[in-house]
């Protein structure tokens, strides 16, 4: 385990984290300041890595894969693994008196780490992360324009919604290149080529539709999750990771309550990725989104135990890949860097909601991988050199005014990100909300960009990344230096 003592005031560094998958947190905050830890198991193990979670003390904090301590200067010491194939890479800052002591765990075979004394810790950690991509041949490819059913149906969307909206982006010249069906489709996880009861279709009948109108078909799969009550859970349980009394491992809390996820290491799940994969390839849709793929490297019983959660991580998503062949693949709620070289774009932060905050799961119970807007902000802006790693999808803007309690300038400071982080472009408004007003920032929100960059990591408006070269942001409550609280202010 290598070790580095660093004989420095902690009092003056700021540490820039990275949490473990899509939607953990990512900071940039004083280094004696208290890293969050989720007070419910359940949180931790669905927001978290709970192998290796975030510390809950003050001046302790736990990153994966990166990690920055940044001086008042600008200058500071950045460490990053330069290859995340098999290999988690564990990494933590702990304050001292006068001192500072940075230690590097690898959970997994040996991997290269790199560990700087910079004048410059914003191009090392952009310069470091680009090495780990180019070792890992990361996929790049250029960014799309895609409208999600979630944030205007949830589960309730039916087959005429797809269509509906469809049809009305058609007639308004909307220049989405993808229309992506999400969860409420299936009859449950695992489930996924049966209907649920309320689709009023099936799913592959979606895709042949789509194209009529002048669209490609995108889906959203969550495929290592399988529920209790699924046709798969009942069949295969050797399937299924095990706890250690040898039964199937239940965790997380979503769709009523716990899930069991598959094992990648058993030949049998293997196989029925490859082939899940391969059949809504061939029904038509060509852009598949997977989601909570955590699951797969969760802590448990395994087929093979020889084989680490990162490895096994990694067999799941290839088995995806070989399966949906040069497709494009969305990875989402997955350990970021073991996923570099097999999707084309990442989720880089928690969902995007028609609400800025909510201040007591995030306060009181310690979660900011909850999903709402503040927090998107938060963890996407602090992952901006993520952009070699993948696309970077910041998830979509709300343009709506209706159903929306986002004021219009954190409709703004939501665009700003989309702006900011580059990559991919979402939206997900029903078409008949959308007034004059909320139209035109839709269109302005498709508009591709090229990756901004941090003008400075020793000064923000919150605990995260926020002066940016072509603006700044205000994560705070309060107006800062005339700015006012959760906005997104361009230079001018």
């Amino acid at each position: 385990m290598p070790e580095w003592t660093l004989m420095t005031d902690p009092t003056t560094l700021r540490v820039l984290t990275s949490g473990y998958q899509s939607w953990s947190e990512a900071e940039l905050r004083p280094l004696t300041d208290t890293q969050a830890r989720a007070t419910m198991h359940w949180m931790v193990e669905q927001g978290n890595d709970p192998g290796y979670p975030p510390s809950g003390e003050a001046g302790v904090w736990r990153s994966h894969t990166l990690i920055a301590l940044i001086r008042p200067d600008g200058g500071g010491w950045v460490g990053c693994a330069q290859d995340a194939t098999h290999t988690f890479t564990h990494w933590e800052a702990r304050a001292g008196q006068g001192q500072v002591t940075l230690t590097c765990t690898l959970e997994g075979p040996d991997v290269p780490v790199v560990f700087e004394d910079t004048a410059d810790v914003i191009g090392t950690v952009e310069r470091l992360s680009a090495d780990l991509a180019t070792h890992m041949h990361a996929r790049t490819p250029a960014p799309l324009r895609v409208w999600s059913s979630w944030y205007s149906y949830y589960r309730a969307v039916t087959f005429e919604n797809m269509l509906h909206n469809a049809r009305r982006a058609r007639d308004l010249k909307l220049p989405f290149d993808v229309f992506q069906l999400d969860d409420g489709f299936q009859a449950e996880l695992g489930d996924w080529t049966e209907p649920s009861g309320w689709f009023g279709g099936h799913a592959k009948d979606v895709p042949a539709a789509l194209k009529e109108l002048g669209f490609r078909a995108g889906l959203w799969l969550a495929p290592f999750l399988v529920s209790p009550n699924s046709k798969l859970y009942a069949a295969h349980p050797e399937f299924l990771l095990q706890d250690d009394a040898g039964s199937p491992l239940l965790l997380g809390n979503n769709w009523g309550g716990p899930y069991a996820t598959l094992d990648t290491t058993h030949p049998g799940a293997l196989a029925w990725l490859r082939d899940l994969a391969a059949t809504v390839r061939g029904w038509g849709y060509d852009y598949l989104k997977i989601d909570f793929l955590y699951g797969a490297s969760h802590p448990g019983q395994r087929h093979d135990p020889a084989v680490g959660r990162a490895q096994a991580y990694r067999m799941g998503l290839e088995a995806i890949r070989e399966g949906f062949g040069d497709g494009f693949i969305l990875g989402c709620g997955a350990p970021l860097a073991t996923s570099v070289g097999v999707v084309d774009a990442m989720r880089i932060g928690p969902d995007v909601t028609p609400f800025w905050d909510d201040e007591s799961r995030r306060v009181l119970l310690g979660d900011g991988s909850t999903p709402t807007a503040r927090n998107a902000l938060h963890t996407s802006l602090s992952r901006w050199y993520q952009h070699t790693w993948y696309q970077p999808d910041p998830d979509v803007m709300l343009a709506r005014a209706e159903l929306n309690l986002l004021w219009p300038h954190e409709r703004e400071a939501v665009a700003g990100l989309l702006d900011v982080i580059g990559g991919l472009r979402a939206s997900s408004d029903p078409m008949d909300m959308l007034n004059e007003e909320g139209l035109a920032l839709l269109l302005r929100s498709l508009e591709i960009s090229t990756p901004d960059r941090p003008r400075t990591l020793t000064e923000s408006y919150g605990g995260a990344v926020t002066h940016f070269t072509r603006g700044t942001f205000n994560l705070t409550d309060s107006p800062v230096d005339c700015q006012r609280a959760h906005t997104y202010q361009p230079v001018k």
